[in-house]
């Protein structure tokens, strides 16, 4: 067998030399050496056992656990509160949603609003007409001084700078082998005002778990001679989680309908300002923007949309559905949304558009009931099967008949011809050989998992194989950096935001409406990590503790309005009252 395996290798080697000699030459452009002699067949059934075994044990553990917290939480459900009527409860978090709003608008005429206005427009235009970080850091200086005595400037810095048209990492001076971002001198300034507010969270040890995960993948990389820069890089953007939640959580603790409120306002204004410099050209404020579409084996050359603030519009327009923003007047609920909308279109991203879907329709059937859904899925479908054929006919010119494929694509089964799907599978057969050599302590940050890029260079007529230092499934990602306990740990952290939405939902939270929402938001992009690098991408990750703050900020969530009758009409066998 051994024997057979080397000839077998020479038989390839004098294939692909002969089909890449060019006609009329004399030698190949590639030439083949056997560096290992074929050996016996080896039995990989005690390898895949304990691959096995050790996926096994974090599902058991993780299941199990969840079992538990279900049925017999401790003492950290104390810290929910409870008693409360849900249609009530929602009318009036939508109705103080709605006079943040009202406040927000009121206060950008103000002197104060005109200041704000202008300081962000001094970073995001600085940066844009000049490309250096300078301008943006000066606005962020400027909201740390004001966040001496209101440290929701420095949380709302932390947001603009990672969650919405700014690139996330832009670099400052250089300080030995890492060069600190302008994210990171807010994260530091965040981190120093909050510091000793209160901070007492039903997540707050499940987080500490996972990043105790984070910081033992990152050593143990660093211990088996992984490259120091991907190391840190990697720990730098895992870290936003925890920092970024204690930044959010302390700064708005007590003021969430101005944290929702903001954020829909902010997500909007992004959006916009997205899609502006789409048609303006403003190239610094086109983050990830490719110009071209592969769709089954076409490729269309138009204009696809990124920027980070649109992680944000999966769970954001849940949350739009689920009753706890204010429905009235539509209008402004329509302006709000209709960038985001247009944003999530134009990024043509279909991991995002299935489950968004799928999640707004759960919301919606809890809010409205089946018939109320159905009566609005039927309207939908044929508003979109209007806007479907429009666009595929070039009402909507290149952009709209591309998107048109794009959607289409998933119903022909066009979208399992592309390249990417075999790419991603390609991906996941390299990591697991990977993990058969370590079923339970995994790779370590900053190791290769043997995962290859295969890329013709035509300048020198040859082929190209460079390591692939991503994979799309980050699940499997979590493993390979940070062992069986690492996939426990982070899946104790999903748990308790399980736990947190189900006991929310038995004790009657006044806020269980919006604990749904962000638990469906959070799931969202749970199920888009299976398919995106979520865990390298720093907005993805400021999104998650935005929503993980969000939900903690929830779970304790009263208003002093509960002996009044809410303003906001809500019929009450419409919204998750059974």
């Amino acid at each position: 067998m051994a024997e057979r395996a080397t000839e077998a290798a020479k038989v390839v080697i004098e294939a692909v030399q002969t089909a890449e000699t060019p006609l009329g030459a004399g030698t190949s452009r590639v030439s083949g050496m056997i560096s290992e002699a074929g050996r016996d067949p080896v039995n990989a059934s005690r390898e895949w056992g304990m691959l096995g075994l050790g996926l096994g044990l974090a599902l058991g553990t993780i299941a199990g656990w969840l079992g538990c917290v279900l049925v017999r939480p401790r003492k950290w459900v104390e810290q929910i509160a409870g008693g409360a009527e849900r249609a009530v409860s929602a009318a009036i978090f939508a109705d103080e949603v709605d006079r943040e709003l009202r406040g927000i608008f009121r206060g950008l005429k103000t002197k104060r609003g005109l200041v704000v206005v202008a300081t962000f427009f001094v970073g995001i235009a600085g940066y844009a007409g000049t490309g250096s970080p300078y301008p943006v850091l000066l606005a962020t200086l400027i909201a740390g001084a004001a966040s001496i005595k209101d440290p929701r400037w420095i949380a709302v810095a932390v947001l603009v700078l990672g969650a919405t048209v700014l690139e996330p990492k832009l670099d400052l001076v250089k300080i030995g082998p890492v060069t600190p971002t302008v994210l990171e001198v807010a994260v530091v300034i965040g981190l120093a005002v909050v510091w000793k507010r209160d901070g007492k969270s039903v997540l707050t040890w499940p987080i500490i778990l996972a990043t105790a995960a984070v910081l033992f993948g990152c050593a143990r990389g660093l211990l088996l001679g992984g490259d120091f820069s991907e190391v840190a890089d990697t720990a730098r953007a895992l870290l936003l989680v925890p920092f970024g939640f204690i930044i959010i959580h302390r700064a708005f603790a007590g003021r969430l309908p101005q944290l929702v409120a903001g954020v829909a306002i902010g997500g909007a204004a992004a959006s916009l300002l997205e899609l502006v410099a789409t048609v303006a050209h403003w190239e610094l404020l086109l983050v990830d923007e490719r110009n071209s579409v592969i769709t089954g084996t076409d490729t269309s050359e138009v204009a696809r949309l990124g920027a980070p603030v649109l992680n944000l519009w999966g769970p954001l327009l849940i949350l739009f559905v689920s009753g706890a923003f204010p429905f009235r007047p539509r209008w402004r609920l329509l302006l709000l949304a209709l960038p985001g909308l247009l944003h999530e279109a134009l990024s043509f991203n279909r991991s995002t558009w299935a489950p968004l879907l799928g999640f707004a329709v759960i919301v919606a059937v809890a809010r409205f009931g089946m018939r109320g859904v159905v009566k609005r899925l039927i309207a939908a479908v044929v508003l979109g099967a209007l806007a479907l054929g429009a666009a595929s006919g070039g009402v909507f010119g290149s952009t709209g008949v591309a998107l048109a494929d794009r959607v289409t694509s998933v119903l022909t089964g066009n979208a399992l011809a592309e390249d990417s799907l075999a790419d991603r599978q390609r991906e996941n057969i390299a990591a697991m050989a990977a993990l058969r050599d370590q079923p339970f302590f995994g790779t370590g940050v900053g190791i290769s998992y043997g995962g290859q890029i295969i890329s013709y260079d035509a300048l020198h007529d040859r082929t190209v194989v460079e390591v692939r230092p991503w994979i799309h499934n980050q699940y499997i990602r979590m493993w390979l950096w940070f062992g069986v306990a690492g996939l426990i740990a982070i899946g104790l952290l999903m748990v308790r935001v399980i736990a947190v939405v189900w006991h929310s939902w038995r004790r009657r939270a006044p806020a269980t409406v919006l604990i749904v929402a962000l638990g469906l938001g959070l799931a969202c992009l749970a199920l888009q990590s299976i398919l995106q690098t979520t865990l390298i991408d720093r907005p993805t990750l400021l999104v998650v503790a935005l929503l993980l703050a969000m939900l903690g900020l929830a779970t304790g969530w009263r208003s002093p309005e509960f002996a009044q009758v809410a303003r906001t009409p809500l019929r009450t066998g419409r919204i998750m009252t059974r």
